[in-house]
């Protein structure tokens, strides 16, 4: 989607132009979808460094393992780690955007109409004043990869030349656009987190009988929990040794791994509770206002009902059932399917180890015609 011009006129709410990363504007080009875009991205870059690989043979893609079969070289495989994480990166960009503009009218409708705008504003993109936030952080970003590639050429005593003609081109190319979108998507979380919390705060409307509409939050957070589940998948591929299939974890990339994965674990559950919690903070209140007013009405009436008055006495049971009622009301918006979900996204980075065995004996299998 393009993004209008800055030179529209700023209103009271804020600025009127909105903007949108380059990614989205490649999926909204691209006639294939979601998920065909997605693969197309990861073919992209992954095919660009099986091209690099061949070409210059530093190192090559597949080399005889130590019983003469062929595998896959450690290099090729961080490479095809570093795709996914690319194409994942991309990917949560556009599934945000998306996800914006399914929950927009339950948004609205768990709000008061003051809270139309702010929604409108999350649907419709990034606000152009945070534009240079974006720009600096991918700046920083892709400078931080490129220092990781000058770390590279130091640490292994190549020369420039001798890297860039080798497959340390498609590093130069690629892991700057990586760190970049990294590095950006810090900012990002940290804008719709903000906008989130501010929208609570200022126009949740907590009613009661009908406290399935705040659902749409545990909703929100649980699809930006399951972000986080998906790239710890991807980085405990990092686990993965592909020059020894019978022996397919490399423990020496447990001390960096898993701390990297346990955090993406918490930053899961993080987004899920700061999506949920101040709504429950929310729901919390509107019960201790509504029990005091219970409270109230039932201290009018317990004196004419313990004198025995009878139409006193139906008001204080009456009261005494809605207070129970109230009391028993859920206080986390989030549903027992949220919870459920949630449960089985912990599992999720279990599933790439399994598939990264099946990957590695299909394609020894295409390479070397050994059965599987």
């Amino acid at each position: 989607m393009p993004a209008p011009d800055e030179s529209e006129p700023e209103t009271s709410e804020g600025p009127t132009d909105f903007f949108q990363p380059a990614e989205v504007r490649f999926y909204a080009l691209s006639p294939i979808g979601f998920g065909g875009t997605s693969a197309l991205i990861l073919i992209i870059v992954y095919g660009f460094y099986l091209v690099v690989a061949t070409l210059t043979q530093r190192p090559p893609v597949f080399e005889p393992g130590e019983a003469g079969e062929m595998v896959m070289t450690q290099v090729a495989w961080i490479a095809l780690v570093l795709s996914l994480i690319f194409t994942a990166g991309t990917a949560f960009t556009e599934s945000g955007r998306h996800m914006w503009s399914r929950e927009s009218a339950p948004l609205i409708a768990a709000l008061k109409p003051s809270g139309v705008i702010e929604v409108e504003a999350l649907n419709a993109g990034i606000p152009g004043r945070w534009r240079r936030q974006y720009l600096i952080m991918f700046v920083v970003g892709a400078m931080a990869g490129l220092g990781f590639n000058g770390f590279m050429i130091v640490s292994s005593g190549f020369s420039f030349i001798e890297y860039a003609n080798s497959v340390g081109l498609w590093f130069l190319v690629v892991s700057p656009l990586l760190y970049g979108i990294g590095f950006r998507a810090g900012v990002d979380v940290a804008r719709e987190s903000g906008a989130l919390k501010a929208l609570i705060r200022g126009h949740l409307a907590v009613d009661l009988f009908h406290l399935e509409r705040l659902a749409v939050f545990g909703r929100i957070g649980l699809k930006a929990a399951r972000s986080w589940m998906v790239m710890a998948a991807i980085l405990l591929l990092f686990l993965i040794n592909p020059n020894n299939p019978q022996q397919i974890f490399d423990a020496s990339q447990l001390w960096m791994t898993i701390p990297v994965v346990g955090v993406s674990v918490l930053g899961g559950l993080f987004l899920l509770t700061s999506a949920v919690h101040p709504v429950h903070k929310e729901i919390c209140a509107a019960k201790q206002a509504e029990l005091g007013r219970i409270h109230a009405e039932m201290d009018r009436v317990r004196n004419r009902a313990l004198a025995g008055d009878a139409e006193a006495a139906s008001a204080l049971a009456g009261l005494t059932d809605y207070e129970v009622w109230i009391t028993n009301r859920p206080e986390w918006p989030v549903s027992s399917g949220v919870t459920t979900r949630f449960s089985l996204y912990i599992l999720l980075p279990l599933l790439p180890i399994l598939g990264s065995y099946i990957f590695e004996k299909i394609a020894d299998q295409l390479v070397t015609g050994t059965p599987v």
